[in-house]
């Protein structure tokens, strides 16, 4: 210990510092005294300070109270006086030019315990050059600083400094020798208290600090963070601007500042639960139940209240490092972002790094995996090269952007990563490809694909791409639009038969033979308001097997009409359960001779084309032959319709459900 301070001494603010450190402890909350809502407080003390330097009167500031701590005093309360009675120090010293060395050692005595930030601010508001003049406000001049970080404008003890500051520059710009005024007759003083020599307990800390600011979740989370790192001692050997809790305050939170301004510290919070979830979902420890609890919990998560059970030496790794990365984008001139034209993500964006979407409240499992996905490919990769980037997101995209088909009448899709479990399997699934993520297609060229058994029939298919691309690069461009088609959404297969059963020319080259099947889909197939009337009643003219069924991809039975019921196609999300959802009814066989009569017909040339059969029924006739009885169905009743078992009868139903026969109509 430096000095003992006797309980009840009169003491000057430079009394204090030269006995011991100063230390505002982390249990305290923000400096209030400089908040906007209390300037006439502040500067009513600012003037009372003032009037006993000029009038060269004692001023007594009642008791300071607090204890003693490893040579350092930690006021308990008076943290209000003593950082306004700092910062005037300051500029009295300061005003005068360059400040002193022992000056310095002095007054970088004062610190805050509470947030790195303000503890670094006052550190380098007395260490660093400014040269204060009367053109500007004293906070500007600080704020334009070069050792001055964006992201103090956030922190609320800092803002308050500088409120605090200007108010000072006021009121004290036109008095000389203010630094001997202030210390010379040590004419502003305050009575000492020690606590430890009252045998006060620590829970006085906690009830004179309740009328406080309390610190926000990410700041509460951060405090344990960087306990959690100290106590374990992960960052032994490290420069003190290289440690967490300096870059966490400085340039890391420039960065997130820049992109999420007064929300950052609920962005931090989002953007460390999604790294977490990514190591949980890698994890081995616990069962798979447990785990997916575990997902389901992080990522509703929006308190950071448990995070830190999360954290072990690999996490903080992990953490530190995609911090780096992102917070480094923009001095490497990296440019994550991608637009539809290069590939479509439909439901979720992937500009900004997907850090804006991953740190939203509403952010989603398939985000999440995104995120992941960009992560690993600059983790893993020394130089970025945009378009391997393009290559590995693109066959990510195809994975997570695929909608999980169910039989639905709307055109909305659902994601494919929608649960906990799907997120836990497409992480793993992730993981094992980003090995390749520097040049993904020959990667995929020679994989195994029995190496990954979840989603395996869209990894054989993204090896069948690889393939064909690494044998001719110029493919690429014709898949790519493939995949974009709103139809297939990253899963192409179909088209791959769909050439295989086509009467091509022989000499007709692969890219030839796709570009023709892109015509087709992007004419015909590309948007839900192409699958209507037109569509069904050509459907209606195709057999397989000698049967003329393809609307039996739905099957209900009507008991009021004592019918079966059915459904026509009338949207994509059906068309593509219809495609890859075979249920006992070749349904993609249907769709495929239609779309194989399209290479050299129109709806209409294959309507005019069609010859009944002699059994048709002849609600069939009606509704291919008629040029409005579908259509009309369609627009304003319905998509349903039912049949009676001898085929003799067919009604078109106003709803999927009809509770009376007198709403449907009969052909």
């Amino acid at each position: 210990m430096e000095n003992n301070i006797a309980s009840g001494e009169i003491l000057s603010f430079i009394d204090l510092l030269e006995k011991n450190k100063i230390e505002i402890p982390i249990i305290q909350r923000d400096y209030a005294q400089g908040r906007t809502e209390n300037s006439v407080i502040r500067q009513d003390f600012l003037q009372a300070l003032k009037d006993s330097v000029i009038e060269n009167k004692k001023l007594k500031l009642d008791f300071i109270y607090g204890e003693i701590v490893d040579d350092t005093f930690q006021p308990l309360d008076g943290q209000q006086r003593l950082t306004t009675l700092f910062l005037l120090h300051w500029y009295a010293i300061a005003k005068e030019g360059a400040i002193p060395e022992n000056i310095i050692n002095l007054l970088s005595k004062f610190t805050y315990e509470t947030r790195i930030s303000s503890r670094e601010f006052c550190n380098d508001l007395v260490k660093k050059s400014i040269i204060i003049t009367d053109k500007n406000r004293l906070s500007e001049q600080i704020k334009d600083a070069n050792w001055f970080y964006l992201s103090w404008k956030q922190d609320p003890s800092i803002v308050a400094m500088l409120n605090t500051l200007d108010d000072i520059y006021e009121l004290f710009f036109d008095i000389n020798d203010l630094w001997e005024l202030l210390t010379g007759q040590k004419l502003i003083t305050f009575h000492y208290l020690n606590l430890q020599d009252l045998g006060l307990s620590d829970d006085l800390y906690i009830k004179m600090n309740a009328r406080g600011k309390l610190l926000t979740p990410f700041e509460n989370f951060k405090a344990q963070f960087q306990k959690r790192i100290e106590d374990n001692e992960w960052e032994m050997g490290y420069d003190a601007i290289n440690k967490f809790d300096y870059k966490i305050d400085t340039h890391w939170t420039d960065f997130f500042w820049s992109k999420f301004g007064n929300r950052i510290d609920a962005a931090h919070i989002k953007f460390i639960s999604a790294i977490i979830m990514n190591r949980v979902a890698l994890g081995t420890e616990i069962n798979s139940l447990e785990r997916y609890a575990q997902l389901r919990r992080l990522n509703e998560n929006k308190d950071g209240r448990y995070l830190i059970n999360f954290i072990d030496k690999n996490v903080y790794d992990y953490i530190y490092l995609c911090y780096e990365i992102f917070s480094n984008l923009e001095k490497n001139n990296t440019n994550l972002n991608i637009i539809d034209s290069e590939i479509k993500f439909w439901n979720h964006s992937c500009k900004d790094s997907v850090l804006f979407q991953i740190s939203s409240d509403d952010s989603s499992y398939t985000q999440k995996v995104l995120f992941f996905a960009q992560t690993e490919f600059l983790r893993r990769t020394t130089i970025f090269n945009r378009e391997a980037y393009l290559n590995w997101m693109r066959v990510i995209r195809n994975f997570v952007c695929y909608s999980n088909i169910t039989i639905k009448t709307t055109s909305s899709r659902e994601d494919l990563v929608r649960a906990p479990e799907a997120f836990n399997s497409m992480i793993i699934l992730v993981n094992t490809l980003a090995d390749g993520c520097s040049d993904i297609y020959k990667f995929l060229e020679n994989f195994d694909d029995n190496a990954i058994s979840y989603r395996r029939e869209q990894v054989r298919e993204e090896i069948i791409k690889a393939k064909k691309i690494r044998k001719n690069p110029e493919i690429r461009d014709i898949i790519w639009k493939l995949e974009d088609l709103n139809l297939f959404r990253g899963r192409i297969y179909f088209i791959f038969e769909c050439i295989t059963e086509a009467s091509f020319n022989l000499n007709t080259s692969d890219e030839n033979k796709l570009e023709k099947m892109y015509e087709i889909f992007s004419e015909y197939f590309n948007d839900d308001k192409y699958i209507g009337a037109d569509f069904n009643k050509a459907m209606l003219t195709i057999d397989v097997d000698g049967e003329y069924k393809y609307y039996d991809y739905w099957r209900s039975y009507w008991y009021v009409g004592n019918a079966q019921k059915r459904k026509f196609i009338v949207s994509l999300n059906e068309l593509q359960y219809y495609i890859y959802n075979d249920s006992g009814v070749s349904c993609k066989r249907y769709f495929m001779i239609l779309v194989l009569s399209l290479l050299t017909k129109s709806y209409q040339d294959i309507l005019n084309d069609f010859t009944a059969y002699d059994s048709m029924p002849t609600w069939k006739k009606k509704l291919i032959k008629s040029k409005h009885l579908l259509k009309n169905h369609l627009l304003e009743r319905s998509a349903f319709f039912a049949f009676t078992e001898d085929n003799l009868n067919c009604f078109l139903l106003d709803s999927q459900k009809p509770q009376s026969i007198d709403r449907a109509m009969p052909i």
